[in-house]
């Protein structure tokens, strides 16, 4: 399955092999690599050059590596979290505009409302129902933390509606980054008030299947 080799750059030669073989299939979630010795010598590396690939592939998310008798090296299905926060640094070092969020909003997030109208449940109406609720509580308490977070969680969830998860990691991007920019600019009462306003007639226009109705109230939210 993998090939010994020869560059400066070892290591990352090592990460390459291994992450195109769960590519491909080869290497699954759950699988165990060969013993370091073997992989040493298979790669024809020392035991520092191994276990810097190694360390390379766990901090990417595909393996995770236990100690003891059953420990070893093993293959894991890469989380969300490691990818978002890597996008989310190269984004912010870009600094992008509130302009530029509001662009990339428009175009995402009015799709997605619109796709959700079609295939909302019951049981997700009622999840944004209780973070609007919550939104409301938590701006009578004055807790702008937690009613930001509620904001985020409602894009959040009507993202997950579509079951894209293309536009899943996308809408969570940039709510990262919008919630960032809110952080920054402590919007007021009255700002989160019209959110809330927003927020509430796109759950009616989701609650009544209403794609054309729900894309606008989003678009104009």
């Amino acid at each position: 399955m993998f090939e010994s080799v020869k560059s400066n750059r070892i290591s990352e030669y090592i990460i390459s092999q291994i992450r195109n073989a769960v590519f491909e299939g080869k290497l699954k979630p759950g699988d165990r690599l060969p013993p370091e010795h073997q992989l040493m010598e298979t790669f024809g590396v020392s035991k520092a050059t191994l276990r810097e690939a190694l360390r390379g592939l766990e901090l990417l998310g595909f393996l995770q590596v236990r100690k003891g008798v059953e420990g070893g090296a093993i293959i894991t299905e890469v989380d969300i979290n490691p990818v978002l926060g890597c996008l989310t640094n190269y984004l912010h070092f870009k600094n992008p505009s509130i302009s530029d969020l509001t662009q990339v909003r428009i175009l995402l997030e009015s799709y997605c409302a619109e796709k959700a109208a079609l295939a909302i449940t019951p049981e997700e109406i009622q999840r944004l129902e209780e973070l609007n609720e919550d939104c409301a509580q938590a701006l009578k308490a004055d807790d702008h933390g937690k009613n930001r977070k509620n904001e985020i969680e409602f894009h959040r969830t009507i993202a997950a509606v579509t079951q894209n998860p293309i536009l899943v990691v996308l809408i969570d991007i940039v709510e990262n980054l919008l919630d960032g920019t809110k952080e920054i600019l402590q919007p007021d009462k009255t700002f989160s008030e019209k959110v809330l306003a927003a927020h509430k007639e796109i759950t009616a226009a989701l609650l009544r299947k209403n794609p054309d109705q729900t894309r606008e109230e989003m678009f104009k939210h």
